[in-house]
């Protein structure tokens, strides 16, 4: 009788726990690190546009040395997302999150370039605004740059806030992936060069910024040496710069 009666107490206890745990529903308020327009939860008229940078695939490791090559030149034209920065916009860094093998102390010089590298052909005035600390994407008024962790093979997943009627940009948020290899390779002491093991970080960010400026990614060969390259390789650094399809990518959408 004793162990009929525990075997009703547990039944209902078990019941409880098992549809606990089958029929949880995901966050509401969370955006997907899946690369995708969405709501933003709690603003009305609010879009989020994620955008995923990956691995380029067969990207095997190999000795981390530093190799050197050549920057080529491409006219294949950016795609345009629809959204453009005003004419001034501020970002905040995170020099607390950066790598080590970066070192924090080089990320105001080269987001600082990387930033620059769109100005010309945009007219949008960068500014620096303060550090933060944080590392994760929200609408709160920062427009970060900062490491923390995506999922899977996400180099850089970039959240990007905007209204769809008048294509005004209101947040955006690069996070950087820490759980990669990265490094950076100062091109004024190297030119055309980048360690062969790692990641770049200043060829990611640039890639990234183009999304802020409101370019789309590519993958298709086209577009194997634009900075909108939907890829990112190990021992890059041709993103660093501009070919002649990303300047006329970006001017058609501030010109």
């Amino acid at each position: 009788m004793k162990k009929l009666l525990a075997s009703f107490l547990i039944f209902p206890i078990f019941l409880s726990f098992f549809a606990g745990t089958t029929l949880a529903k995901p966050d509401p308020n969370k955006i997907p690190e899946i690369a995708g327009i969405y709501d933003d939860p709690g603003h009305p008229g609010l879009k989020v546009r994620v955008f995923v940078h990956r691995e380029r695939p067969s990207n095997p490791p190999v000795n981390n040395t530093l190799a050197c090559g050549e920057d080529p030149d491409s006219s294949a034209p950016d795609g345009k997302t629809g959204w453009k920065l005003p004419t001034n916009w501020t970002y905040n860094l995170n020099p607390t999150s950066v790598p080590s093998s970066v070192g924090s102390d080089n990320l105001a010089t080269f987001a600082g370039i990387a930033f620059s590298v769109w100005e010309p052909s945009s007219n949008v005035n960068f500014s620096r605004g303060s550090d933060t600390t944080i590392d994760r994407q929200a609408y709160d008024g920062k427009n970060i740059v900062a490491w923390g962790r995506t999922s899977g093979s996400a180099l850089a997943v970039t959240y990007t806030r905007y209204y769809t009627d008048t294509g005004r940009v209101v947040d955006v948020d690069t996070i950087m992936n820490k759980k990669f290899a990265w490094s950076w390779t100062n091109q004024s002491d190297h030119p055309l060069c980048a360690l062969t093991n790692t990641y770049d970080a200043q060829n990611i960010l640039t890639h990234e910024l183009g999304h802020w400026m409101g370019l789309e990614d590519h993958y298709t060969t086209d577009y194997l040496h634009n900075t909108m390259y939907g890829y990112g390789s190990k021992a890059e650094f041709k993103k660093d710069t501009l070919t002649t399809g990303d300047e006329n990518g970006v001017k058609a959408v501030y010109n």
